[in-house]
């Protein structure tokens, strides 16, 4: 489980294109968003930088804030 934080996520708009993105990756992923605090909880078995390389190539550079558990 990777927790990512997302400053450009603002909108039901960022949150869809960033659940679009990581779904791509992985349709069987668990993505729950906290909008207010720009953070995205992502449960998969891919490797943290597949999903930050997925989200910058759509606009949406994220920051990791925990290692995997």
């Amino acid at each position: 489980m990777y927790t990512l934080n997302i400053p450009k996520m603002s909108c039901g708009g960022c949150v869809n294109t960033i659940k679009a993105a990581l779904m791509k990756l992985d349709d069987e992923a668990l993505i729950n968003v906290d909008l207010p605090a720009k953070q995205v909880t992502i449960t998969t078995d891919l490797p943290v930088e597949n999903l930050k390389s997925a989200l910058t190539d759509v606009g949406y550079p994220a920051n990791e804030l925990n290692e995997p558990s």
